[in-house]
């Protein structure tokens, strides 16, 4: 589906995929799916616990993330363009356009419940602690970010979760048919986003694939030897959601921040390539590891 999308883009065939698709993903078919996986479920004791422990895990991610990303930096001497790009980028991962579907496919529906929350410790660092780091501003004057159709649709799901409210069964089947369309539709933004980007130059830099490595082989293989080293209440949906969610590759969004910023917006989108094509290889290492280690 990516390089379908690749191609689309890159010859010309169906122009401006990034720009339509992503509207559409953001603020339709993602919501949609979050809103009608989410409502699908049945709350509990042990749900909430789960949620719990992955949004702790989320956070102590992030942190080793940036604590590697600035020994990297360090190591490599970075110049002062590239190093915020560098040490951000390894901490926030696109876990909303890549992760949602594929935990989705693999893991049900009810994973999704457990992504929403990392997603939402992922996002809050990202639009308060990243921007502000990058751009000398306060964190909560982008606090408006947090506010965007996922954001509300995850808490309404959320709302009716715990009230025990279901959509009435023929609207929940339409909006569950558009909601799937996400994950061709997000495929094939990834694959349009990242055909605009040359990656020449990324392939000589030995920095992006310790980076990459780091936060897509190590990070979740760590966090799969603590929940077993912990014997961590975690159902395999939970598990799973949480473990996908560390390995994913660079959050493309970021590239966007470092141009508005004045960064190194190339730098960004070298790291987003490699890392991205990079998680081909290393989501099904992480699945296979999951199977050995769990």
């Amino acid at each position: 589906m990516i390089v379908i999308g690749f191609v689309c883009e890159k010859t010309g065939y169906v122009e401006n995929i990034c720009d339509r698709t992503g509207k559409l993903i953001k603020n339709v078919t993602l919501p949609l799916m979050v809103l009608t996986s989410v409502t699908s479920q049945t709350l509990s004791r042990g749900v909430i616990g789960e949620a719990g422990i992955v949004a702790a895990f989320a956070f102590g991610v992030m942190a080793f993330l940036a604590l590697s990303g600035l020994v990297t930096a360090r190591l490599f001497r970075l110049s002062e363009r590239e190093r915020p790009v560098h040490v951000y980028l390894g901490i926030f991962g696109n876990v909303i356009f890549l992760c949602y579907p594929l935990v989705q496919a693999v893991f049900g529906d009810r994973a999704i419940l457990f992504a929403a929350f990392y997603a939402i410790a992922n996002d809050s660092m990202l639009w308060t602690v990243g921007v502000a780091g990058v751009s000398g501003e306060k964190g909560i004057e982008k606090l408006k970010h947090l506010v965007n159709p996922c954001t509300v649709f995850f808490t309404a799901a959320l709302i009716m979760l715990f009230l025990g409210l279901r959509l009435p069964s023929a609207i929940h089947e339409v909006f569950a048919t558009v909601g799937s369309a996400t994950t061709p539709l997000s495929m094939l933004f990834i694959g349009a986003t990242l055909s605009g980007i040359s990656f020449a130059g990324a392939l000589k830099k030995p920095q992006i694939y310790i980076l990459s490595v780091m936060k897509m082989l190590v990070a979740p293989t760590l966090v799969m030897l603590i929940i077993r080293a912990l014997s961590l209440p975690l159902s395999g949906a939970a598990a799973g959601a949480l473990i996908f969610e560390v390995a994913m590759p660079c959050q493309t969004i970021f590239a966007v921040i470092a141009a508005e910023y004045k960064l190194d917006s190339a730098y960004a989108a070298e790291i987003i390539f490699i890392t991205t094509a990079f998680s081909a290889v290393s989501l099904p290492i992480v699945y296979k590891l999951m199977e050995l280690i769990l």
